[in-house]
């Protein structure tokens, strides 16, 4: 018999036998449930205490309607509502297979503290310098902490990027950066 006839003659099952799963390694993430909690009430605690900020930005003219505390207010009402469902889902819900999700590594870790050692950075020097210049290098530092190494990715994407969120603050919004 050919390989061709071999083949109109299989049935076309692409089932995978017990054995042959038994024999791979396991990778996936375990589930969780504290995990879930402590994720979730820290969500929680972040949109309250971005409400609690909102609320205490400074109006240099007279509130009422659309003032600069409306949207961050909202968006905080919101993420809190969001975080408290949340909550509940991880406190009396089953708890979330996260077997399509990759256990942690090391390099994940490294890379997370890199991207909050950078964002920590960018948030000091947009302070001291101005929005234009620390972004640009806050993004073509996080794409390259994230594994981009095409120089045009590098390059034009922070460029665009940055022109876009300056450009939409600054002459539509009318709120400097």
């Amino acid at each position: 018999m050919t390989e061709l006839e071999k083949l109109a003659a299989s049935t076309g099952d692409t089932s995978v036998s017990p054995v042959e799963t038994l024999n791979e390694p396991d990778f996936s993430a375990r589930p969780s449930r504290p995990l879930e909690i402590i994720i979730a009430v820290a969500a929680l605690a972040l949109s309250v205490l971005a409400l609690v900020l909102s609320q205490s930005i400074y109006l240099r003219m007279g509130g009422g309607g659309l003032d600069p505390k409306w949207w961050p207010t909202v968006l905080s009402i919101l993420a809190a509502c969001l975080s408290a469902i949340l909550v509940g889902m991880s406190l009396f819900g089953p708890v979330a297979n996260r077997g399509d999700l990759e256990a942690g590594h090391r390099d994940g870790w490294v890379r997370m503290l890199i991207a909050l050692a950078l964002s920590a950075l960018y948030v000091f020097a947009w302070w001291q310098v101005g929005y234009l210049i620390p972004t640009v290098v806050y993004l073509v530092a996080l794409l390259w902490s994230f594994g981009l190494r095409s120089w045009k990715g590098l390059v034009a994407f922070p460029v665009v990027t940055t022109a876009l969120i300056y450009g939409l603050f600054h002459y539509m919004l009318r709120v400097p950066l």
